[in-house]
């Protein structure tokens, strides 16, 4: 179907499913599938490192939506063999969630398999569909009182080779479960589990992954450090920040960590704002720590590719601003221990570890014409002296391109001019994704910069 014919309610379909179903599973680190899992009647699905798609099909035409109910293909052959599944099951219309992926030989599936499919002819109809949910069937809530019979439908339904429904085991217990997690993630390297069970709670089951990455800024409460950010190293030699948070610290790490980095703040082009709105104190990339994170999204549940700020640092200036770039947000964080073995050089905390275990998506519509930028504060103060003039200029601007993935939402501009000095033009600029921080900065240099004696012009 092409993509003018398809209904605004199919892709409202594709966006809620995720939002609201997909993206609300409750993650369980593998570890703890015995602590944190409820229930019983227990079925397994086997988590596929795919696409995830919606496929509806009505009276013979079938059309498929991404999360963000975007069609990215179709002519694929996977396509038109769920077309002709339901056709030959009777099925008037209906709607059904799958991954699409990619097979792999020796290996798992992997997200950038997809990608690198697509976008080549000759391997596009290798693409196969791992159905695992059923919405609709004949234009009615597909209702069921076990996710088994959902399983068993899709199994009834498909039977080819392109595609292919989840593998699903059944279990009695937790340790059934345990030893289902062991040989298909531990021993198979599968991506994870879903599972089932008469709670109608769906957990996601992953195991933790370790990252080495350098303390760039902290916040501080009661018991010392509260949240640290945290930063990888590209190639190229810039620090891209990718996970705020302080899980596993002791008390005692808490305090030691603030006496420690409390000597070590500089300057930042880049602002960022805990949850309470204060900012994090940036610092000399010194000390390098191991995490722990169950999980690494490059898109949220509304479908927005997860940006992260690139920084450069200067012994100078600090940090400067270059940018933002997709990457990822990290879950289940874990501080385990500090790395004094290892430097924040590329090779020591190098971005393969983050891409390595996520692929990072590219934005859409960056290389489109961008939206204008508005204009939200002008301040201009002047005073005269002698012969002697001085301008201070303050200036908020709000983007409109943070989604591009390479601009922040708010930049904060000051120029300060002064006829009598060496450097006549000093610039400096400010960057947050959060307005009311920018305008506390804007406060914060009026405050500093503008005494008695000087005169709003503008």
């Amino acid at each position: 179907m092409e993509k003018n014919n398809i209904p605004a309610e199919s892709r409202q379909k594709a966006i809620d499913y995720k939002k609201n179903i997909a993206g609300k599973f409750m993650l369980v680190e593998g570890a703890k599938i015995k602590s944190r899992v409820d229930g019983s009647d227990f079925c397994v699905t086997r988590k596929i490192d795919g696409h995830l798609q919606c496929l509806f099909y009505q009276d013979g035409t079938a059309y498929m939506l991404n999360s963000g109910g975007n069609q990215i293909a179709d002519d694929l052959r996977c396509i038109h063999a769920f077309a002709e599944s339901m056709q030959q099951a009777g099925v008037s219309s209906v709607v059904v969630a799958a991954e699409l992926f990619m097979p792999k030989q020796g290996g798992r599936p992997r997200c950038a398999d997809v990608k690198r499919a697509l976008a080549d002819p000759a391997q596009r109809n290798e693409l196969r569909l791992a159905p695992f949910d059923i919405l609709e069937v004949n234009g009615e809530p597909w209702k069921v009182d076990h996710y088994k019979h959902t399983h068993a439908q899709l199994c009834k339904w498909f039977q080819g080779d392109d595609v292919i429904p989840v593998d699903m085991m059944t279990a009695e217990s937790l340790e059934e479960v345990q030893t289902i997690y062991d040989e298909w993630v531990e021993c198979q390297g599968a991506e994870g589990l879903v599972i089932h069970s008469d709670s109608h709670i769906i957990c996601k089951v992953k195991p933790r992954h370790t990252i080495d990455a350098a303390i760039v800024g902290y916040t501080t409460g009661d018991k010392g450090v509260r949240d640290l950010m945290m930063a990888v190293r590209r190639e190229d030699g810039l620090f891209q920040v990718f996970a705020v948070g302080s899980g596993g610290l002791s008390d005692e790490a808490r305090l030691c960590l603030l006496n420690r980095l409390s000597q070590q703040h500089v300057e930042s082009q880049y602002i960022l704002s805990d949850s309470r709105g204060i900012a994090y104190q940036m610092v000399k990339p010194e000390s390098v720590f191991e995490l722990s994170v169950i999980e690494l999204v490059a898109k949220g549940n509304d479908d927005k590719v997860r940006t992260n700020a690139l920084l450069t640092f200067d012994d100078q200036q600090g940090w400067l601003m270059n940018g933002m770039t997709p990457g990822v947000s990290a879950f289940g964080l874990v501080f385990e221990r500090e790395r004094e073995d290892k430097s924040p050089t590329p090779s020591d905390i190098r971005i393969s570890q983050l891409t390595d275990l996520c692929s990072f998506e590219e934005q859409q519509g960056t290389m489109g014409k961008l939206e204008k930028s508005q204009l939200l504060e002008r301040r201009v103060f002047r005073k005269i002296s002698g012969d002697k003039i001085m301008l201070h200029k303050f200036l908020i601007w709000k983007t409109n391109k943070e989604r591009t993935g390479r601009y922040p939402a708010y930049i904060f501009f000051h120029t300060d001019y002064s006829s009598a000095r060496k450097d006549i033009l000093k610039r400096d600029m400010s960057y947050s994704s959060d307005e009311q921080q920018i305008r506390s900065i804007l406060a914060s240099e009026m405050e500093s910069n503008i005494k008695k004696g000087w005169e709003e012009v503008a």
